[in-house]
């Protein structure tokens, strides 16, 4: 009986340390995370210039925010994005380093239909940035080369999608292809 009591009392000890390690590790986690936060916070304060601190250089800027969002093409790319049946889902407007993606006028798209913040956000887009991160910390890449995204909306209903620093065709590619099967998921169960 000494035996299991002595063997009781170890493993009691044992459970306590790692209750306590549990503690420490969860606390460390949490400041972590707070500070990844505020980086990213930082990061995105940087790689975004607010709309009103950039000056009006043509009578196309003075335009109201409604044209502002529908832009002439920029130089590059302009990409159709649409559903198997033929149907304009949305524009991709590629240029060196930034893709834009503005819905058809005729369709709505809001943030929270899957699989826009399952899929797109949180697996190719995070991913893409989670990468360059990884490669910025390795020094691969400059950190203002970092993968970096914005979704404009209004409402909930998305007005466009900015993807700076893709950097490789590859990515264009890849991100072209991401954009059209969610928007033509989204547009789906829209119909529905």
């Amino acid at each position: 009986m000494t035996v299991e009591r002595e063997e009781l009392e170890s493993l009691l000890k044992i459970r306590k340390r790692l209750e306590k390690r549990i503690a420490r590790l969860k606390a460390e986690l949490e400041s972590l995370t707070h500070l990844l936060r505020l980086l990213d916070r930082q990061i995105g304060e940087l790689s975004f210039k607010p709309a009103a601190t950039l000056k009006p250089e043509t009578a196309e800027a003075l335009k109201p925010p409604e044209a502002a969002v529908k832009p002439p093409t920029p130089p590059g790319q302009t990409i159709p994005l649409k559903a198997s049946d033929g149907k304009l889902l949305a524009t991709m407007y590629v240029a060196r380093d930034e893709i834009r993606v503005i819905p058809a006028e005729n369709v709505s798209f809001n943030v929270k239909t899957p699989p826009f913040q399952q899929f797109l956000v949180s697996k190719v887009l995070n991913g893409m940035e989670a990468k360059d991160r990884e490669a910025a910390a390795s020094g691969q890449i400059p950190p203002d080369q970092i993968l970096t995204y914005k979704v404009i909306q209004e409402n909930g209903e998305i007005r466009e999608i900015v993807v700076r620093n893709y950097r490789e065709e590859r990515r264009a590619a890849s991100l072209k292809n991401a954009f059209r099967w969610t928007l033509e998921k989204m547009y789906e169960k829209t119909k529905l």
